[in-house]
């Protein structure tokens, strides 16, 4: 209980704004100038909530026309769809009556199935196999025979709707993702010995495995969120700064060579390891060379890029309220984010030509 309670109060913290507002805009010549392109794709999925008094969350699409529609007429939790790499096909979950759900989808609506579902628990974000024939997510029940959580790590099969769980280490598992050729997993979980801070990155590690269940090892201590490469040479994840304050990391995929990126912390900060202390959600570019997060650094959740090695910070956004939840384009030349006061926006990498896709909703995806 002492957990749960912990967790609720910590999330609330993180959605709350701190009074600093504008920062200086980071120059930097090396970053290619660019034009924002004609929008040639098909469509960018997004909840929102459809009127102002709603209390649910909708699933929805924005096409080439500037038309919004739902995908799907069941209420969603508000928490991000994950798009199959093909672009055809979503992940999200519902939440209603203690029960949470997890789906697919077909993009145009069709094709609705129910993946897995929980009783007083919930699931981290799911992820796809390259090939779309896998998906890989934790499954944490609130209730289990003993007493304590039971969570689970799960890979799905797409083609049987067959469900296998895997037996690996640690306890709190959390994001799982494929790695780019399909072969193995990493994820984060806690450890017994873990009480405190329970999703914090000090008291997280990285594990990897191979899909079939075999080889599973101990990649990064007091880490976590770990991303792959393109290449899948690198994985890119969080830990504790200065202080204990939340900040970006690379390593190679082994686990060796670990570099801190950024080292900034939001004014005001305290040492909880959460990542409005500094730094989040990290993002590779397309090629593998750049890494797109967010930054707390000036009192509120802006947009960053730096280079994999470390190198040429820039600031992209400049928040009235906040700037977040990055995402590449397929291209590699745009970004989508959220803009709490404008809606679902798109920019060049360099953060020039900023516009306006949606003046509602939050987590964009760019889907076929």
């Amino acid at each position: 209980m002492k957990k749960i309670v912990f967790f609720l109060i910590c999330l609330s913290c993180i959605f709350t704004l701190s009074p600093y507002d504008k920062s200086e805009i980071i120059n930097d010549d090396t970053l290619p100038i660019e034009s924002v392109e004609p929008w040639d794709y098909s469509s960018v999925a997004f909840i929102t909530r459809i009127t102002n008094d709603s209390e649910n969350w909708s699933l929805c699409i924005l096409d080439t026309s500037n038309n919004t529609r739902k995908i799907v007429e069941i209420p969603i939790a508000s928490q991000k769809s994950v798009c199959s790499c093909s672009g055809t096909q979503l992940l999200f979950t519902t939440s209603t009556s203690g029960y949470r759900e997890l789906y697919s989808v077909n993009i145009d609506g069709t094709e609705l199935t129910l993946i897995d579902r929980v009783n007083n628990g919930y699931f981290s974000t799911p992820d796809w196999s390259p090939d779309n024939k896998q998906i890989v997510y934790t499954k944490t029940n609130k209730h289990s025979s003993k007493g304590r959580h039971k969570n689970d790590l799960i890979i799905y099969n797409t083609l049987d709707r067959t469900h296998k769980i895997v037996n690996v280490l640690g306890e709190e598992k959390h994001d799982p993702t494929f790695s780019p050729n399909g072969t193995q997993i990493v994820y984060s979980a806690t450890v017994p010995s873990d009480t405190l801070f329970m999703l914090s990155h000090r008291n997280h590690h990285i594990f990897k495995i191979d899909v079939n269940g075999k080889n599973n090892s101990l990649l990064i201590k007091e880490a976590s969120f770990p991303k792959w490469s393109p290449l899948g040479n690198k994985i890119v994840y969080l830990s504790s700064g200065l202080n204990g304050s939340s900040q970006i990391f690379v390593a190679n995929s082994d686990g060796n060579n670990q570099q801190q990126l950024t080292s900034s912390v939001a004014p005001g900060w305290w040492d909880t390891g959460f990542p409005r202390d500094g730094n989040e959600d990290p993002q590779w570019t397309t090629d593998g060379n750049k890494i797109v997060y967010v930054s707390w650094e000036n009192g509120k959740p802006e947009i960053f890029i730096i280079n994999a090695d470390g190198s040429n910070k820039t600031q992209l956004t400049t928040a009235e309220l906040r700037d977040d939840y990055p995402k590449i384009t397929p291209d590699g030349k745009h970004i989508l984010f959220s803009s709490r006061n404008k809606g679902i926006m798109i920019m060049s990498l360099d953060g020039s030509n900023q516009q306006v896709l949606s003046n509602v909703g939050i987590f964009p995806v760019v889907c076929k």
